[in-house]
């Protein structure tokens, strides 16, 4: 059956659980829909993370009035920009059921603001947290995940205020910050040399959807670029161990795994994670097979991308980042267990080791997913053997929408299969099925609004439609007999 409806602008909104002080409350204790491997124990995991966390919270996180900032020294009354984006990621994820930190975010938020150039981007270092335009450009990593924790807010508070603020702060980036084929820019102000480690390709698809004047760029000539970039200096040592620095094509320029590329690995198990990438997968691959071959408590870095020659830096800045490398093989599972013991192990560390330690642990203990496509309800634990069925790695439905001559569109609804029942109640879906079922919310112009489920059924289950607005979506659900297609109205 066909069915025309007027197409709309499809909003982008947080979607949460009722009682709940936000969407997606920690812990969410993900499994990224079968993208490689997670902790084992997740419950430990979270509890030893949320533990380091406080810490960091405690330690690092300053305020001044309506400012807030991320410490880089103890006590040197010194901050720089790339906290700020690592402080707001972390406000995102650890808000749960009893403590929201929106206010701590949107501190951070202004800290950054307020210390922004004439670029629109922040300034990379201060000392003190009285900013201002103190002319000290802006470093491109900052951006990355301060842009991606925007976003992520707008999922988990609730408040499209923040998408609008990611589109405004976008523009500036791809003005400033890329060039016109696509490569990063290490900041606003110089582009001597390239910074592997800068490289966010997950994040890119997340500014594709929000901004999306330029979503061609983001998806296609940024990511494009900056992947030959990373394939090119993964390819350059066995081992697969990243640089500090590049030239334009990825050829090393100082040999050392150290402290800028320890980001790298995490930045593409992002990728992995997320949206199943086949590059990041290849070069987590190579990586993680040299990982594999030292014990965590012998990982020290700075590096030599050879391998042969390690320093004396025992600390998660080198065995929280290469434990991320080991997601991707079934058969690493107790090394990347190892290895977070380790960084447990390590207790209460410095600026960067710590967060280097929560990011990554978040990571690999399933605390940190993509909340543009996460579900309100977790995967639940099963024994059983079936495969999941594949799904694209790409947030947006693979479905054909014909326009009419009036700007409306066609949906064509597949028949669900037999062994699976679906009726729809208000505000409520009810799905009747045996095995693995995927249901993701479409708008009907092929947006991806929200994964309602991922995970085994045995049965009856419920799945809550509320807060999400008014209109017609297209539901895709995806089970081992294929890929179908359901119309819904919301009123």
């Amino acid at each position: 059956m066909k069915c025309l409806v007027k197409m709309g602008l499809a909003g982008l909104m947080a979607f949460g659980l009722s009682q709940a002080a936000v969407n997606f409350p920690y812990p969410q204790n993900s499994n990224y829909g079968g993208n490689g491997i997670v902790l084992s124990n997740q419950a430990e995991a979270s509890t030893q993370l949320k533990k380091a966390f406080e810490f960091y919270l405690a330690d690092k996180y300053k305020e001044s009035g309506n400012y807030a900032a991320i410490e880089k020294d103890k006590g040197g009354n010194n901050y720089v920009s790339e906290g700020t984006g690592y402080g707001m990621l972390m406000m995102v994820y650890f808000s749960d059921n009893t403590t929201s930190y929106q206010t701590q975010f949107d501190k951070l938020w202004a800290f950054y603001k307020a210390g922004a150039n004439d670029h629109g981007l922040m300034n990379w270092s201060f000392g003190g947290l009285n900013p201002y335009n103190n002319k000290a450009n802006a470093a491109t990593d900052a951006e990355m995940d301060v842009a991606a924790a925007l976003i992520m807010a707008s999922y988990q508070f609730g408040d499209e205020k923040y998408l609008d603020e990611a589109r405004t702060l976008l523009k500036n980036v791809k003005k400033y910050e890329f060039e016109e084929n696509g490569l990063h820019k290490p900041g606003d102000a110089w582009n001597d040399k390239k910074n592997p480690s800068y490289i966010a390709p997950a994040y890119y698809r997340l500014f594709a959807e929000v901004d999306t004047e330029n979503a061609a760029f983001w998806n296609t000539t940024a990511m494009n670029a900056n992947y030959a970039l990373l394939e090119t200096n993964s390819a350059e040592y066995s081992t697969g161990l990243f640089d500090n620095w590049s030239d334009a094509s990825g050829k090393g320029l100082d040999k050392y795994y150290g402290y800028d590329a320890a980001r790298t690995p995490w930045r593409l198990a992002q990728d992995f994670y997320w949206f199943g990438e086949s590059k990041a997968k290849t070069m987590l691959d190579k990586l993680g097979t040299w990982v594999s071959g030292y014990a965590a408590s012998a990982m020290k870095g700075t590096i030599e991308r050879s391998g042969n020659t390690m320093w004396n830096d025992h600390n998660s800045t080198f065995v929280a980042t290469l434990m991320t490398s080991l997601v991707t093989d079934a058969s690493r599972q107790s090394k990347l267990d190892e290895y977070w013991a380790e960084a447990v192990k390590l207790g209460d560390e410095a600026y960067f080791e710590q967060s280097m330690k929560v990011l990554c642990g978040l990571l690999v203990s399933g605390n940190m997913p993509n909340l543009m496509t996460a579900g309100s309800n977790p995967p639940p634990q099963s024994s059983s053997s079936a495969e999941p069925p594949q799904s694209s790695s790409s947030s947006e439905m693979n479905v054909d929408l014909s326009s009419s001559s009036d700007g409306s569109v066609a949906v064509s609804e597949a028949r669900l299969p037999s062994a699976v029942g679906m009726s729809q109640q208000g505000r409520a879906l009810h799905v009747n099925a045996v095995g693995h079922v995927r249901v993701d919310m479409f708008s009907v112009t092929g947006t991806a609004v929200k994964t309602l489920w991922n995970g085994n059924v045995s049965g009856s289950m419920e799945m809550s439609l509320k807060g999400i607005p008014a209109g017609i979506y297209v539901l895709r659900v995806q089970t081992a007999g294929g890929s179908h297609m359901k119309k819904i109205r919301l009123e």
